[in-house]
């Protein structure tokens, strides 16, 4: 007779098992479960802590919600649709507390319906009215009244719903792309004349380390070179120079989603003590939540305003050159970009 056992026999989850009763079993598992969810509570917790601890760096400038101004129609195009409007201003200043001008000026939007990160560039000249101070660059809001008149501004011009802001200043944007590696992009010939005249000795003179460009083409840009080509303004104008800034952010977006893990912290600390905003640590993590659960599946769209069915090349008005362009039309196609429910020629121009 064979003193073999069947695998049955010593099989745990078997129904005759547990029917004999395994009392010492059922302790130990219920030990195991309970201190595994103990454990899995405390990470979140210690999680939870850490979040907010990063989240503390952020210089804060909430608005009095009755001071942001959103266009009745506005309020009827976006009310109750599933995605989230911010803007994104990059100030030409070493701090971010310091006056200055909006040299770069975004439209975030978090399309959860649609799981998209979307990012609508406005052309820094564009000519739109601001409160209090007449027709003007829209640029210019930001200095004459900091982010609650360039919000409102934005708002009027372009019928959105925006309540929140994030700004960053160019500087900290060298430091970012040095720390995830650099970020690979193919600059022309025309460009790299451009940066290697004019924008690289000027980031050098500000203290910024920066090699000029050696040769045209694809390739890894430092953070200097990096912010040095985002302020390329002399090759294509305002609207190309507002593509080249969502390019080096798409780029920089890659970088991150192949960094170490282990290299999150610091980056995440970097990222936010450079920034200021409005938006509260619960609309933060929010949004970081949902990134993060659903970074492999995202898409990464972008739009360029004016688009060049708007783009009529502007005029010079005073000695002035100004963006002049159909402002009622463009807010129809950000519409349609951020929603989706228009001509798919006016989605955005570029995804990854």
């Amino acid at each position: 007779m064979s003193n073999k056992k069947s695998i049955k026999d010593f099989n745990i989850y078997s129904k005759k098992f547990y029917k004999k009763g395994n009392k010492t079993l059922k302790r130990s598992l219920a030990v195991f479960f309970t201190s595994l969810g103990a454990t899995l509570i405390l990470l979140v917790i210690a999680g939870t802590i850490i979040l907010h601890s990063f989240l503390g760096q952020i210089e804060r400038n909430p608005f009095d919600p009755g001071n942001i101004k959103i266009p009745e129609s506005a309020k009827d195009v976006y009310e109750g649709q599933d995605v989230v409007n911010i803007a994104l201003y990059g100030i030409d200043s070493r701090y971010v507390d310091e006056p200055s001008r909006s040299d770069a000026i975004m439209i975030l939007t978090i399309d959860r319906k649609h799981k998209k990160i979307k990012m609508t560039s406005i052309a820094r000249d564009t000519y739109v009215d601001i409160l209090g101070h007449g027709k003007d660059k829209i640029t210019h809001a930001y200095i004459f009244g900091g982010p609650e008149l360039a919000l409102n501004s934005l708002n009027s011009a372009f019928n959105l719903n925006i309540t929140d802001y994030v700004t960053a200043n160019f500087w900290a944007l060298a430091k970012i792309i040095d720390y995830v590696g650099g970020v690979e992009i193919d600059v022309d010939s025309a460009e790299m004349r451009d940066l290697n005249a004019n924008y690289i000795p000027y980031m050098n003179k500000m203290g910024i380390t920066c090699d000029y460009i050696k040769e045209p083409g694809l390739q890894l840009l430092s953070g200097g070179q990096a912010v040095a080509y985002c302020r390329v303004r002399h090759v294509g104008g305002d609207v190309m120079r507002g593509e080249r800034q969502r390019e080096v952010l798409m780029a920089m977006y890659d970088d991150v989603k192949d960094l170490n893990p282990l290299k999150y912290p610091a980056l995440i600390s970097l990222i936010l003590e450079e920034c200021s905003t409005s938006m509260t640590n619960s609309e933060i993590l929010s949004i970081a939540t949902w990134a993060a659960t659903n970074m492999n599946s995202l898409k990464f769209e972008t739009l360029g305003m004016p688009t060049s069915e708007l783009d009529k090349g502007g005029q010079m008005m005073n000695g002035v050159w100004y963006y002049v362009y159909d402002l009622e039309k463009a807010a129809k196609v950000i519409e349609n970009f951020i929603l989706e429910n228009g001509d798919e020629n006016e989605q955005g121009e570029q995804s990854a």
